[in-house]
């Protein structure tokens, strides 16, 4: 080979070299942005989600206080204890100051309907603060504030009704946050123009007089600040638990059981695991026996429903036989729920024809075969005890005079219900309705004070308090 031909040999290599260079770095180059890309879109996607999940929490929880919003008004309405009417007043503010918080965070523009929509939260929770202090310094409401109270409550049922319209889109996925941006706007506007039409007290909140309420929540609230009164005092082993647990059953045996520890703050309960055959592995049974006492406090069986076949008259039925099975006397039916293709029973104990809140049971039954899948006796555990009730040192008359005279009473009884500091008030029970709607007004039967109402809500489904 000439000296010649060696240099063009060497120049076509370093050529060829020079090009797989420039390809090698391209390619380097390119997976390099695929990379960053790829990353880039995980971050968007991880943003989306986290937006979303802000979003739905927000939204839900909006929907939440407005539904209180629009329940406390009610009681308020039927309450004719001034006292109890600044404690729903000043949950109303409450409601309505969280209510306004989540609705700032949803992705909807910042248009006049949702500025609308916000003044009416804002109007709402301070008319009721100051209505709130108002009562708490004496003085009773007027006409006027009467009127415009029963205005805003209105429109909340009209806000409620809407927004559960699109909490309902929202959870079925027909309606994704990206529509809510446009869909939304559009119902805040229509559902705000009611709001331009109410004519708002004038009122201020100066929140640095803010009083100290003492609040009655709802009766299983009062539950976790209790020591146990209705067990024994004798503690049991852990395989005592076990014997009980199958005997509550009324198993003779179980291929498996399972114990699952010592857990529970007021009550400790031994907890077993029990699938009573081996070949349906599907079907376990989870029940907690008390350590003191040996008490069933509550019991789950996870078997699956199918379609109803029985109604909740039977399930009751079999709920009250399970009952007195159990040991359960003088148990009444209260609320119920139907769920699942179950019903959910809630039995009070009755003593000399006075009904005893706190001693509750929850019985669920499956609407299948009528069988007893659930069992909760913790509330009964908590307050059962030996009650010397007294006799009313108000007649029944005397009480109807410390009830609306709008609340149109349908029963009345004697009750005995839990208050949120954990103590229990002789009280009179009227059930009734106003305004279309159920309520149940307590008027303590020595004192004559209001001491809680709530509102019973009736549907397909069961009947409800809250």
């Amino acid at each position: 080979m000439s000296i010649l031909g060696g240099y063009k040999e060497l120049r076509e290599r370093l050529k060829s070299v020079r090009l797989w260079s420039v390809m090698a770095v391209t390619l380097g180059i390119l997976v390099i942005v695929a990379l960053w890309g790829v990353n880039q879109y995980k971050g968007k996607a991880n943003y989306h989600n986290y937006l979303t999940n802000m979003w739905h929490r927000a939204f839900f929880d909006m929907v939440g206080y407005v539904q209180n919003i629009q329940a406390l008004l009610s009681k308020a309405e039927v309450s004719g204890d001034d006292r109890q009417r600044a404690v729903l007043y000043t949950e109303v503010w409450r409601n309505a100051f969280a209510a306004q918080e989540n609705l700032s965070q949803l992705p909807i523009e910042n248009n006049v309907a949702l500025e609308r929509t916000a003044k009416y939260l804002t109007q709402v929770g301070d008319l009721s603060f100051s209505l709130s202090k108002q009562l708490m310094s004496g003085k009773k409401e007027t006409l006027l504030q009467q009127k415009q109270l029963k205005k805003l409550r209105a429109y909340a049922d009209k806000l409620s009704n809407n927004l559960n319209e699109l909490a309902i889109e929202i959870s079925q996925g027909r309606l994704r946050w990206g529509e809510v941006r446009v869909v939304g706007t559009s119902r805040f506007r229509r559902i705000a123009q009611n709001v331009t039409s109410s004519r708002m007290l004038a009122v201020e909140a100066g929140f640095k007089d803010y009083p100290t309420l003492i609040y009655d929540g709802p009766f299983s609230d009062h539950i976790s600040r209790q020591t146990p009164k209705g067990l024994p005092e004798k503690l049991i082993s852990k395989e005592q638990a076990k014997k009980i647990a199958l005997n509550f059953l009324n198993f003779k045996r179980a291929d498996i059981v399972n114990y699952l520890g010592l857990s529970g703050d007021r009550i400790k309960v031994y907890t077993f695991e029990i699938i009573p055959d081996r070949r349906i592995r599907d079907r376990t049974i989870t029940i907690a026996i008390s350590k003191k006492g040996g008490k069933v406090i509550w019991m789950i069986d996870n078997r699956a429903s199918s379609s109803p076949k029985i109604g909740v008259a039977k399930a009751k039925e079999n709920a009250k036989k399970f009952l007195i099975e159990k040991g359960f006397a003088n148990m009444i039916d209260t609320f119920y729920l139907k769920q699942d293709n179950t019903a959910l029973i809630n039995y009070i104990y009755q003593q000399n024809g006075v009904k005893i809140y706190p001693d509750m049971v929850k019985v669920r039954v499956a609407l299948d075969t009528g069988q007893i899948v659930g069992f909760d006796a913790t509330a009964y555990y908590m307050s059962h005890t030996s009650r010397k009730i007294p006799k009313p040192a108000i007649s029944e008359r005397q009480a109807r005079n410390f009830i609306s005279k709008n609340f149109d009473v349908q029963s009345v009884s004697l009750a005995i219900i839990p208050l949120d500091s954990g103590k229990e008030v002789f009280t009179y029970e009227f059930l009734g309705k106003y305004d279309g709607k159920y309520f149940a007004d307590y008027i303590n039967a020595i004192t004559g004070k209001e001491e809680n109402i709530l509102e019973i809500i009736k549907d397909p489904n069961g009947i409800l308090s809250m």
